[in-house]
């Protein structure tokens, strides 16, 4: 009787002690963390940020790149395009509307 007892308290016990190692193993974790931060935080006090410089220095290269391409002459053409066309719809819509008056007027 005491035998089949000790038996079933064995996959109990592998159990409590299997735990027992995870929380061991979290807590070793977590003892680790506030290093980890003082060094990040160390790191980051050491680190210069990034010069001003070099985010006028990419503006510049894209928009060099930009000119280079001609893609402002594409641009501009464009806009000149679409302003001839807006400037035809209102010529149009007003000889339409004029051509309507006059019918009306008989």
């Amino acid at each position: 009787m005491s035998r089949s007892r000790t038996f079933k308290e064995d996959p109990e016990l592998a159990k409590l002690r299997e735990a027992e190692q995870k929380l061991l193993l979290l807590e070793k974790e977590y003892a680790q963390i506030p290093k980890k931060l003082a060094q990040e935080l160390k790191d980051r006090e050491c680190t210069m940020p990034p010069l001003p410089e070099i985010e006028d220095r990419r503006r510049q290269r894209v928009h060099e790149d930009t000119v280079s391409r001609g893609e402002a002459s594409n641009i501009l053409r464009d806009q000149t395009r679409s302003l001839i066309l807006t400037a035809m719809l209102l010529v149009a819509t007003g000889a339409l509307i004029w051509w309507g008056v006059k019918l009306m007027q008989g």
